[in-house]
């Protein structure tokens, strides 16, 4: 098909790549051994001596990064993955599959920027982006990176070539936050790429995250996620549903590198004068606490003892207006430990 009847597709596409982004980074396969693997370190770690010796007074890390973004950008293209979704052609599922069709959306982007930076010998961590919608519906999400040289951590957004750049010096998203709007003047970006033209023609704003303003953020997967309740029980006096819809199905913490941490969830506007908490679990690993909290008052369950299917947890305590949290207190020395669920009922 052509470039420009793949150019029609936006609303699938929008769905592709800030709905299932998130999802792919955190399971997308890896082998490191298969060529198209192979080859894209070579050539990397070629282009990053290269740069470093003719630029001996820049950051190695940084030239590393701003390579490792720009081979993605190009080897690993939203639009091939477009082309080949409308062709009902094998999406690919691996880093390897992505480096050898050419094709990816944010997630598997993001994926293979974490696997190839651990040759480059660059420190990363993911940067989860969580857009709350009028309804849990219409969320939607989006992923970069952060790589960590000169004392710090520095955001790249691998979809759109872009990393931000104050006074000469790359920042973190949570600095690209905190500046606002001002931030997009600090924005250098690969304007260039046919599918950030494509989404300029559209009318739609790529960096969108710089000053959305419903939005969660997970730093190498560790933050909170607030569910909003599912419309089709608002209203109701008999109990209220909560769904994680286009954000996290976990609880605690999934992985031991050091830079990364736990998701916890906030339960936002819960019906008062409830006392039933009923999580829908899918599965656990590891050990730990569930903590289900509300201001000073708690109670605590051994993630060992959930089932999967319905767990029904009689709080010692009233709830009242106001929102309710819930996080995995982990043992020590630390350890995985995470619960999967599909939905949380209050009644």
């Amino acid at each position: 098909m052509h470039a420009n009847v793949q150019l029609r597709i936006l609303p699938i596409l929008l769905a592709l790549v800030f709905i299932a982004n998130v999802e792919l980074a955190n399971a997308i396969q890896h082998d490191s051994t298969s060529p198209a693997f192979t080859a894209a370190v070579e050539q990397l770690n070629e282009e990053v001596q290269q740069l470093s010796l003719r630029s001996p007074n820049t950051q190695r890390d940084f030239i590393a990064a701003v390579s490792l973004m720009n081979y993605i950008q190009r080897n690993v293209s939203p639009l091939r993955y477009s082309v080949l979704a409308a062709a009902k052609k094998p999406l690919p599922t691996s880093v390897n599959q992505c480096l050898t069709s050419g094709a990816g959306i944010c997630g598997s982007q993001v994926a293979c920027f974490l696997q190839l930076a651990l040759p480059l010998k660059l420190r990363v961590r993911p940067v989860e982006i969580y857009f709350h919608g009028a309804t849990p519906n219409e969320n939607s999400s989006h992923i970069g990176v952060e790589v960590f040289f000169d004392n710090r951590w520095n955001f790249f957004d691998v979809t759109w070539g872009t990393y931000f750049q104050q006074e000469n010096q790359t920042i973190s998203f949570a600095d690209v936050r905190k500046a606002g709007p001002q931030s997009r003047r600090w924005a250098v970006t690969n304007q260039t790429d046919q599918w950030f033209l494509h989404w300029k023609r559209a009318g739609l704003d790529p960096l969108t995250y710089i000053d959305a303003p419903q939005i969660d953020i997970l730093y190498g997967r560790e933050g909170t996620i607030r569910i909003h309740q599912n419309p089709d029980t608002a209203g109701s006096t008999t109990e209220a549903e909560f769904k994680p819809v286009h954000q996290p199905t976990f609880i605690g913490l999934n992985s031991l590198n050091p830079d990364y941490g736990a998701v916890a969830i906030t339960l936002m506007d819960i019906p008062a004068n409830k006392q039933q908490f009923v999580i829908d679990v899918s599965g656990t690993a590891g050990k730990g606490k569930l903590v289900i909290a509300q201001s000073d008052q708690l109670v605590t369950v051994q993630i060992e003892s959930l089932k999967t299917g319905e767990n029904s947890i009689r709080l010692p305590f009233q709830l009242t207006d106001g929102n309710l949290s819930i996080t995995l207190k982990m043992v020590k020395p630390r350890q995985i430990g995470y619960v999967v669920y599909s939905k949380i009922v209050i009644r």
